[in-house]
């Protein structure tokens, strides 16, 4: 029995789970280099600021760039799972890794402000679809892979900014070209080992893929199920609790896009390294249990008192200490997922469910940057007061869900009934 499956995993399955998949490699990999690619407008002193001057990313430019990124991931997030339906996931997952290296390369050739309006709409193109949704423990891989990004990325900038200059490149040109390299590269490793289903996982014994299968149970997305079910659709899209869990995920993530807006870079990456164990842990524990509802209140009470401290403490210890509970959104995002994934049933539904969420949601990466304007800096009270209100209705939704489906929700082959009811 080794680390995975005894603290990991539940204790019912702990004898028979897998290690992560190389989605693992692909979801760590493709997080560090998100964080590298947007660093903190706040920052002055990081190396890649020449970026600001020489694009000329003055007033709300720099928000305007950042916002009409999420624009084209909204629209194309939905036909984008659907489009997974469609080929394997080795080949969608590969193409959205490739080209999201490609354009990001081609960033380094941006010399206009409209220039880099245009390859950041190409840009959410390009990984519209890529969020995982999968409610399995390697979440907290996934959550664990985010505090290392944002732990490391300064470190990674300030190492290529000595390259600022060579070969008549400026440091944020050299950034984006040695960001966008290794996911092509990692697309093209993806392509060639990922397995589609764990019937086609070659490492895994016959018992173990006959398990695999077995344990995602009769309601989850079949490697022969690639038709798109009108009805289904329909009725998703008619459920009020589709649009409950999108507007309870929209006030989530603007938490998760407003935190690089006022946390200068160091600081927020100090703020990362106590959220990589607070994430872990509590997505390992809400696994573990298989409870859902508790955990994600219990992350909102602690990032949404960070927010209330920001806004009205002036001491920079306890300003810091709030910095780090902020830096641990993802402790409630990764059990909120999880919970959702759990409540629907069949590929389309789950496309459909998920997909829409997330592209519905992440327009808080429209909404994040204006909320912080730079005339109410220092101390942005405004834009941190809106999001304490946005998680504190968001905790108010936890608590609708909660009553709906209940709090134990993690596992459909346990515990979803003809309705779709998770107890």
């Amino acid at each position: 029995m080794n680390f995975w499956t005894k603290y990991v995993v539940p204790k019912d399955r702990s004898t028979s789970l897998p290690m992560p998949d190389l989605n693992t490699v692909d979801i760590n990999d493709k997080a560090i280099e998100r964080r590298i690619a947007t660093p903190a407008p706040s920052t002055t002193t990081t190396p890649t600021s020449n970026i600001l001057t020489q694009l000329s990313l003055t007033g709300q430019r720099y928000n305007i760039v950042v916002a009409l990124f999420f624009v084209p991931y909204v629209l194309a997030e939905f036909p984008s799972n659907l489009a997974l339906k469609y080929f394997s996931p080795s080949k969608w997952i590969a193409r959205i890794m490739v080209s999201w290296g490609i354009v990001t390369i081609c960033t380094a050739a941006v010399s206009t402000y409209g220039g880099l309006i245009t390859v950041r709409i190409f840009l959410g193109l390009a990984e519209a679809g890529f969020f995982p949704g999968n409610a399995r423990p390697a979440w907290a891989i996934f959550a664990s892979s985010v505090a290392v990004a944002g732990a490391f990325s300064g470190l990674l900038a300030t190492a290529i900014s000595f390259l600022n200059g060579r070969a008549g490149l400026s440091g944020w040109q050299w950034l984006f070209i040695l960001e966008g390299i290794p996911s092509v590269l990692v697309g093209v490793a993806v392509f060639k080992y990922l397995p589609d289903w764990p019937q086609t996982a070659h490492w895994l014994t016959p018992s173990e893929r006959a398990f695999a299968v077995k344990r995602l149970g009769p309601y989850a997305p079949s490697m022969n199920d690639k038709h798109f079910d009108a009805k289904v659709a329909k009725d998703t899209l008619c459920n009020g609790m589709f649009w409950l869990y999108a507007a309870q995920y929209f006030l989530m993530t603007n938490s998760l896009h407003a935190f690089g807006y006022f946390a200068p870079t160091i600081v927020a990456s100090l703020g990362f390294s106590v959220a990589l164990v607070v994430m872990v842990g509590n997505c390992v524990h809400s696994d573990r249990t298989q409870e859902r509802s508790r955990h994600i209140l219990a992350a909102l009470g602690l990032v949404g008192t960070g927010y209330l401290l920001l806004a009205v403490v002036h001491n920079w210890g306890v300003r810091y200490f709030a910095v780090c509970r902020i830096a641990c959104t993802n402790a409630a995002v990764m059990p909120f997922v999880a919970h959702r994934t759990a409540t629907i049933s069949g590929s389309t539904a789950t496309a459909l469910a998920t997909g829409g969420m997330i592209a519905l949601a992440n327009t808080g990466g429209i909404t994040a940057p204006f909320l912080f304007p730079s005339d109410t800096g220092p101390m942005y009270a405004m834009g941190k007061w809106t999001i304490f209100a946005f998680l504190v209705v968001a905790a108010g939704m936890t608590g609708c869900t909660w009553w709906v489906y209940g709090s134990y929700a993690g596992y459909r082959v346990e515990g979803v009934g003809t309705e779709g009811r998770v107890e």
